[in-house]
């Protein structure tokens, strides 16, 4: 696999904590080209550059936490590989996560 990935996004009210850890396969040539992570509709992700590894934590208010928020990601490397999901963070729930990983 030319990539491991490990997102995992938490939602306490309407405060929003999103941690990633990216990394391409050590010992290839392979770098991570691009990576998005939206909650809500916003790229928590500012300016990208080609990287073997990128990790971190960022934060978010939602505007409304009473409704839901789609999470999603891409990831995608030099040579062509890809991930890309979604999942939601449910509004009716004040404590929600979601997690993605390979």
């Amino acid at each position: 696999m030319p990539a491991k990935y490990s997102i995992h996004v938490e939602e306490a009210a309407a405060n929003v904590k999103a941690t990633h850890n990216l990394a391409a396969e050590i010992g290839s040539s392979e770098l991570l080209a691009s990576f998005d992570l939206n909650v809500a509709g916003r790229n928590l992700i500012d300016t990208f550059l080609p990287q073997k590894a990128f990790n971190g934590t960022k934060f978010t208010i939602l505007a409304d936490p009473s409704k839901e928020a789609i999470v999603s990601f891409d990831i995608a490397t030099k040579q062509s590989w890809t991930a890309d999901g979604s999942d939601t963070l449910r509004g009716d729930k004040r404590v929600d996560d979601v997690a993605f990983s390979n």
